[in-house]
């Protein structure tokens, strides 16, 4: 090894001039490889949704089940549905060059804090509904004024009763059935790093360490927005994780092994220890893409959750775009107590609409998984495409009003705020 390390160090001594060049051809080199694997991969993919459309030998599924059902080519997932467009190098230029910015962000903090404001959670009835309390957390005196119109939570009954807690981007912790879940955690102030990526625009509702223990961890991807290392190293093997194919390796090299890996309409039960009730986790198709750098992108796949148990059920969606699957979600395994969906980073449409819906989509999921209530999530946390920080709530507004959704059946709920319903 050190010998060949002298044979380069001595042939860039005598090629100094010709460095420049050999550079500039492995770079095109590369490029071009990417470049003919991706439109290799592309073709491959457009024949094998065509293929799909014949009927199927496996009667045991819907023909709608073995359309939507995951596509890998050459190890890299890709997206079997004719709604997904692959972005191309031009796309994304021509986006940051007609990038607007600020997204109307107030430059007055007392601005933020009245347009966005952050709640404390519910920790007294979050206890209470689990089986070990979080003394740490507990506040009486605080969540007495702030959910002064709940109920006590000592006359409620974990098996009917539904809590989502909104902490920000897609991580909710919720409550079903006695089930403690926490869905694509990230806690840090901003996506990468302590020092990069988008930061939060308000501070997190609360810790992890705050909240009661969660029992499963559910992650829809590998997006730094949607996992979150550092929770990964605090709750590590004291918790179930489940996640789309090809990410345990990502867990195991961080010394988590208590990881399920689910392929899409792949089933999972979880029995709590405790209580011996069995829940059933699902996965589901979604229209995405994963990756954390360059070089792993698309090599893990991206999904949503349903977790069913005896009384109520959650979906989980993740980030996706819309498209046919969520029928066929709902025609299985509808209706849902409560669907979390994401409502923002969706301008411009043209650029975003294949990887994120915008509050119009989000109202179609919620009749297409027949949801009974939802929530809005995946807005107003880190700015990352064009709309202005407040579009997602007035929109889907606009979108509950055009679709019938009657007030309350669809919210987008306040940071921290804890929601309560009843299965």
């Amino acid at each position: 090894m050190s010998r060949a390390f002298r044979l380069g160090l001595a042939w860039l001594r005598t090629s100094r001039q010709s460095v420049p060049i050999y550079c500039v051809g492995a770079i095109a080199g590369v490029t071009v490889y990417y470049l003919y694997n991706d439109q290799r991969i592309a073709s491959r993919r457009q024949q094998l949704i065509k293929r799909r459309k014949e009927p199927q030998l496996d009667t045991t599924i819907s023909h709608e089940q073995y359309k939507f059902s995951s596509l890998n080519i050459g190890g890299r997932f890709v997206n079997p549905f004719e709604t997904w467009r692959d972005k191309t190098l031009w796309d994304f230029v021509r986006w940051l060059c007609t990038r607007t910015s600020g997204n109307g962000l107030p430059k007055d903090a007392l601005e933020l804090d009245r347009t966005l404001p952050v709640a404390t959670p519910h920790f007294s009835l979050l206890n209470a509904l689990s089986r070990s309390a979080n003394v740490r957390s507990h506040n009486e005196v605080g969540d007495s004024i702030e959910y002064a119109e709940y109920p006590d939570p000592s006359e409620l009954d974990p098996r009917s009763t539904v809590t989502a807690t909104w902490l920000g981007q897609s991580t909710c912790f919720v409550q079903m059935d006695g089930l403690n879940i926490l869905t694509d955690p990230i806690f840090k102030r901003r996506t990468v790093f302590s020092w990069l990526g988008p930061e939060r625009l308000r501070p997190v509702p609360c810790q992890l360490e705050d909240l009661p223990r969660p029992d499963i961890v559910l992650v829809s991807h590998n997006h730094f927005d949607h996992l979150d290392s550092d929770v990964v190293r605090q709750l590590g093997n004291s918790v179930t994780w489940y996640v789309p194919l090809g990410l345990r390796d990502w867990f195991a090299r961080r010394g988590v092994y208590k990881v399920k890996e689910l392929d899409w309409w792949q089933e999972s039960e979880y029995t709590d220890a405790d209580t011996g009730r069995n829940f059933r986790i699902i996965s589901t198709p979604a229209q995405h893409w994963s990756g954390r750098n360059g070089l792993d992108s698309n090599s893990s796949l991206w999904t949503g959750f349903l977790v069913k148990g005896a009384h109520s059920s959650v979906f989980h969606c993740g980030d996706t775009g819309y498209c046919p699957a969520f029928k066929e979600i709902g025609a299985k395994y509808g209706p849902v107590s409560l669907a979390i969906l994401p409502i923002g980073s969706y301008e411009p449409r043209w650029y975003m609409c294949h990887q994120h819906i915008d509050p119009d989509d989000a109202v179609r999921i919620h009749q297409d998984v027949r949801a009974r209530y939802s929530i809005g999530v995946h807005w107003g946390t880190f700015m990352m495409s064009d709309e202005h920080y407040l579009a997602p709530p007035r929109d889907l507004a606009t979108a509950c009003a055009k679709y019938g959704v009657l007030d309350g059946l669809f919210v987008a709920p306040q940071f921290g705020k804890t929601r309560l319903y009843f299965s």
